[in-house]
């Protein structure tokens, strides 16, 4: 969708390079992998990390537990 791509663009060309900048992964805002995801949490000390189905092509949402 034109939205979809609008927003991974500023994905890329903002939120990427703003966390590259200050010494971060540069993993942007859209197209974070669930797998990557799920390595951060389990690294972070979180437990349990479930996706939730939603009605939205542009979203996913997560339960993560501690």
């Amino acid at each position: 969708t034109p939205t979809a791509q609008i927003m991974y663009t500023f994905s890329i060309m903002y939120c990427m390079t703003q966390s590259l900048s200050q010494g971060g992964e540069g993993l942007g805002t859209m197209g974070l992998p669930p797998s990557k995801l799920r390595e951060l949490c389990m690294e972070s000390g979180f437990s349990e990390v479930k996706e939730i189905p939603i009605n939205n092509p542009l979203n996913i949402l997560y339960l993560i537990k501690p």
